[in-house]
């Protein structure tokens, strides 16, 4: 006589959802080393623009792991290179010292857009908060999904997002017309209906520079912005 196993239709329907979990493939890109990927981001702006990216390149570049090449396929994720591996406008923008980070960040933007839907401040968030944004909108097994989370977060230590304005608009959306009342006069004002103006300076510093070239820096900011002298008089 034949036994038959009896299977519980909670252990099937488990089984189902592990199953199809397992099989989602992940939706956003990844690196199996995101500590490599955090390194190479800070060293682009710092290297020769390559004609193109490949192992030897990135064996030069003191990237000698297999895995690393897996940087490759986030980096043209972002646009920073092409289907042929080769560096883009976008990369020669991410290269400036000043505004690189400002050049990634809207891509950042596009390519995580049901993150940054559901926060302003996507990199900004809890790690708890953030591994529920990527459970809701990712896909992946455990160990490509931890993956997804820290190439997110090594990305956006790399770039310069907008402040958000109280409307949820970046700052550098908002036009003239945005800064403007009804009637064409300023909204809001300061004394004696001038309106008031709030200047927020973000300065990144060259490096390996002297002590007075920092010091020429700081006074040109004083004078051409500020309307100072050196000795600290208006001009």
């Amino acid at each position: 006589m034949k036994r038959h196993r009896s299977s519980g239709s909670n252990g099937g329907a488990l089984t189902k959802k592990a199953k199809s979990t397992a099989e989602s493939s992940p939706k956003f890109p990844y690196t199996t080393k995101p500590a490599s990927l955090r390194r190479l981001l800070k060293d682009i702006p710092n290297k020769p623009k390559p004609p193109k990216f490949d192992m030897d390149l990135l064996r030069s570049w003191g990237f000698s792991d297999a895995n690393d090449y897996s940087m490759v396929r986030v980096l043209k994720a972002v646009g920073l290179l092409n289907d042929k591996n080769e560096p883009t406008e976008l990369y020669l923008r991410f290269m400036g010292i000043d505004d690189g980070g400002k050049a990634l960040a809207p891509e950042l933007r596009r390519v995580y857009a049901p993150m940054f839907q559901a926060s302003h401040t996507p990199y900004a968030e809890s790690n708890e908060k953030l591994q529920n944004l990527f459970h809701i909108h990712s896909g992946g097994g455990d160990r490509s999904f931890e993956q997804q989370i820290q190439t997110f977060k090594a990305l956006c230590e790399n770039a310069i997002f907008d402040p958000i304005t109280p409307s949820g608009v970046p700052n550098a959306q908002v036009g003239v017309a945005d800064r403007l009342g009804l009637n064409g006069a300023p909204a809001g004002g300061g004394e004696n209906g001038r309106p008031t103006i709030n200047i927020n300076l973000h300065i990144h510093l060259p490096e390996n520079k002297s002590r007075r070239d920092y010091e020429t820096i700081i006074e040109d900011i004083g004078r051409y912005i500020f309307g100072r002298s050196i000795e600290g008089h208006h001009d």
